[in-house]
């Protein structure tokens, strides 16, 4: 009985990856990117921090940036949930809540700022950075877009964001000036309400 040799033009398989390792590298990034920024982050303190030898962190990420980016995309998912609520402009508050608590309470915070300083001088950070940005103004537009007209167009939901998001923003990454309950909903009253919504809300009540 001749013996079954695997044909050496065929491709070997691996062993599969190993899930618990990827955490691992995951988690030390985020710990070293949260007290080093990313400029003083290597991919050596990555490694050693989660444990690994540099090669199994190369074969699963070539380098930083790759790294860094996935890392913001685990971040936007984690960090992505759409309030359910019936009034939407309460759901747009807990929403806004949602981003300053991360910022401030987390390692979110840090390891954002990291990434938006990098974005100035690192054209595949700032392309990262634009994605995960978009993801979570679109969220945020999903909501808004419950609360107004329906026939708004879309370049002024782009503006009331801007008027939303840019001051919440400004105050956590560049002035530092507190943000609390108050002043987000001193932010929400200003986006223009669909009236026609509002009285059949009040019918109902």
């Amino acid at each position: 009985m001749m013996e079954n040799k695997p044909d050496p033009m065929l491709p070997r398989r691996g062993r599969p990856r190993d899930p618990a390792v990827d955490r691992a590298i995951l988690e030390s990034a985020r710990s070293v990117l949260e007290r080093k920024g990313f400029t003083g982050t290597s991919m050596d303190e990555i490694a050693r921090t989660a444990g690994v030898g540099k090669d199994t962190l190369y074969r699963r990420w070539k380098s930083k940036e790759i790294l860094v980016q996935h890392l913001l995309t685990v971040l936007s998912a984690e960090n992505a949930p759409v309030p359910e609520d019936e009034d939407p402009r309460y759901a747009l508050f807990v929403f806004l809540q949602d981003i300053v608590r991360l910022n401030t309470r987390s390692d979110f915070g840090a390891i954002l700022a990291g990434i938006v300083g990098e974005s100035g001088r690192n054209p595949e950070m700032a392309t990262a950075f634009q994605q995960f940005w978009s993801e979570r103004r679109s969220i945020a537009g999903s909501i808004v877009r419950r609360i107004v007209d329906p026939a708004t167009p879309d370049r002024e939901i782009g503006r009331i964001l801007d008027n939303i998001l840019g001051p919440i923003y400004y105050r956590l990454l560049l002035s530092g000036d507190p943000i609390d309950d108050e002043y987000l909903w001193d932010l929400i009253v200003e986006v223009p309400w669909d009236t026609e919504e509002q009285e059949n809300r009040e019918t109902t009540i």
